[in-house]
């Protein structure tokens, strides 16, 4: 009982600002906590974000809004289920990106996520820096807070 834990914080990469105004991301995510979670991640990147409870909204969404950029999919949703999804999204436009979210990250599923037409995955419980650098591939990478400027 007497050991101490201790993270080392000073080999952290320093946080970035990402700038994505005028890019739209959809988030497909059945539960409310989990969307409104991911939903304040984005807040300061200026991203216009929509929001799909099911799959099939999802679909439709992508269908009616041509502006959207990326999709964050939820795998595991009611009715059309993320992996359907992403097949019916890319019958749509097959070249849009769409991110995988899944609490269950076992080789099958990340397999099946790469077979349906994700171009990536993230997993849950989902740490904000990783979905940041994820989304930044597609969207535009972040800058190192040091090198912006202050208003």
């Amino acid at each position: 009982m007497n050991d101490l834990m201790f993270t080392d914080f000073t080999s952290q990469t320093p946080p970035k600002v990402y700038s994505w105004k005028g890019k739209t991301i959809l988030i497909a995510e059945d539960t409310d906590c989990s969307f409104l979670y991911l939903k304040t991640i984005l807040r300061n990147t200026e991203a216009t974000v929509l929001w799909a409870s099911s799959g099939q909204e999802a679909i439709n969404l992508v269908r009616e809004h041509r502006e959207v950029d990326v999709v964050l999919m939820d795998i595991n949703m009611p009715g059309v289920n993320g992996f359907d999804a992403t097949i019916g999204i890319h019958s749509i436009r097959p070249n849009l990106p769409v991110i995988a979210q899944t609490a269950y990250v076992h080789d099958n599923e990340v397999q099946l996520c790469y077979a349906s037409g994700c171009s990536d995955y993230i997993s849950k419980p989902i740490d904000k820096h990783v979905l940041l650098e994820k989304l930044g591939v597609v969207l535009g990478p972040g800058v190192p807070k040091a090198l912006t400027r202050i208003s």
